[in-house]
């Protein structure tokens, strides 16, 4: 063998070395993790709320994590709808997971930590929240209908294809219950009717009938009754409207259309009306396969908030704070699991709503219209 044979291949092998060194000496290239936190009562009276709202989040988390490059990473927290655990449930994960965004259920809880998004910088997303004004401010925003959003496509429906003028109102006695009662008289006015009787009940109350007699008992009777509220109360009432003969049509907001809650009232819904979101068929198969069950609108809000933080993470590349409330702003005509979905300057939603009526147990929809701008 030549010795300018020899050169080359100790040339080449010391090259090979060089190559082989770097790479041993290379780390691998971070996976990129988008990770939001989102606290939950996953336990207590609203646990039916969080059941509907993590199935909705872990079904984008399902899609997104096979399908992109980008991972998705939630962590949650255990608010048990009580504000003051709600408050040690944010502490915890600002400062453990440091995530820039957090998903927050629950009117009363959200009040709660509505105030603590300017200090930590950390951006709040609503769902299940209906209280107005919950987004004044720089790091709170809501994908989830307010509570003059739902009242006002109830009143609209109440006044201009039922007729009615007047109204009677039982509502769930905490912050969304009586917002509820102020937003849905203040847009029943507005198409000239009032609401004559309103009372209130409580999370775990049984016994509605001094409160029904009282109703039955009014003269002139309303023309209907709109119900607002949640909890294994809510179907109680239903079902005791109908035991003690009220026959005055009633109304709902969206909780009467959670599964749970048709399957506890049975024959005691039939033909009420409801306000709820404008869910898409793709939307409820998709569910369906995975859960074996009816999606309700809680799991797809969730499902469209998770999928919408990855959209923006997707176009602005880096998931920080100022990237995410740009992109929230941004969001115009987005195309979800909940119809179209816009955010406006004040931080809210604008929603699409559908108004559905109960029939031989199933739900079906009478009408559809925009949410308030």
């Amino acid at each position: 063998m030549s010795r300018r044979t020899i050169f080359a291949i100790i040339a080449v092998l010391v090259v090979v070395v060089a190559i082989i060194g770097i790479r041993i000496t290379q780390k691998p290239a971070e996976e990129k993790v988008i990770k939001i936190g989102a606290i939950l009562p996953l336990t207590g009276p609203g646990a039916i709320f969080a059941q509907y709202i993590k199935e909705g989040i872990e079904l984008a988390l399902d899609e997104i994590n096979k399908a992109s490059p980008l991972r998705v990473s939630i962590v949650y927290e255990d608010s048990k709808n009580q504000p003051k655990e709600g408050v040690a449930a944010y502490n915890k994960i600002v400062i453990n997971e440091k995530p820039p965004i957090i998903i927050v259920a629950l009117s009363s809880v959200a009040k709660a930590l509505a105030p603590l998004a300017e200090n930590t910088k950390t951006i709040q997303v609503y769902i299940a929240v209906a209280i107005p004004k919950i987004t004044d401010g720089n790091y709170q925003f809501r994908v989830y209908p307010n509570a003059y959003g739902m009242a006002g496509v109830m009143a609209h429906f109440i006044a201009t294809q039922l007729g009615a003028k007047t109204a009677a109102v039982i509502y769930i006695n905490d912050d969304f219950g009586r917002v509820s009662l102020e937003a849905f008289k203040r847009e029943l006015s507005n198409y000239g009717g009032k609401v004559i009787y309103a009372d209130s009940y409580e999370l775990q109350q049984t016994d509605f009938r001094p409160q029904i007699t009282k109703l039955k008992n009014l003269g002139p009777a309303p023309d209907v009754i709109y119900l607002s509220g949640y909890g294994p109360s809510y179907g109680v009432i239903v079902r005791q409207l109908k035991e003690l003969g009220v026959k005055v049509q009633l109304t709902a907001d969206m909780t009467l259309g959670l599964p749970n809650t048709l399957e506890q009232v049975g024959n005691a819904a039939e033909g009420v009306y409801f306000v709820d979101g404008k869910m898409s068929f793709e939307f409820i198969e998709k569910f369906k396969q995975k859960y074996g069950k009816e999606p309700s609108s809680y799991a797809g809000y969730a499902y469209d908030i998770v999928n919408i933080l990855y959209t923006i993470a997707e176009n602005k590349g880096l998931f920080k704070t100022d990237n995410i409330r740009q992109g929230l702003h941004e969001i115009r005509d987005y195309r979800g699991a909940m119809g179209n979905i816009s955010i406006r300057d004040n931080g809210d939603a604008n929603l699409e709503f559908v108004v559905k009526s109960i029939k031989d147990g199933q739900p079906f929809i009478i009408t559809s219209r925009e949410g308030e701008k």
